[in-house]
């Protein structure tokens, strides 16, 4: 089994920020213990999936998913000191191209 960092992207998380409903996307490191990269990305993804808290922070309806994809992905070395990654979620404001000229 090897061990893979992969910094994950979730995008089109409707939330509600100061009273409004807006839309979120955000990174995230994760350290994962696989047998092969598609493995790590297949437990990564569905740990995203599971996580209770952003669950109940979702505001989606069924017809606008959210979507949670792989940005990069590092296999350590098995003796790599992964205490020092930052395992938070990053979040963003995601916006329409047009919305930049706003």
């Amino acid at each position: 089994m090897k061990k893979y960092r992969l910094l994950m992207n979730g995008s089109n998380y409707l939330m509600a920020v100061d009273g409004k409903t807006v839309r979120q996307g955000f990174f995230q490191n994760m350290i994962i213990k696989a047998d092969s990269p598609r493995q790590a990305e297949l437990q990564a993804i569905s740990r995203i999936w599971h996580d209770g808290e952003l669950k109940a922070r979702t505001l989606n309806p069924p017809e606008n998913p959210q979507k949670v994809s792989l940005h990069t992905l590092w296999e350590l070395d098995v003796a790599y000191d992964d205490s020092r990654i930052d395992m938070e979620r990053t979040f963003y404001p995601e916006k329409k191209w047009w919305e930049f000229w706003k």
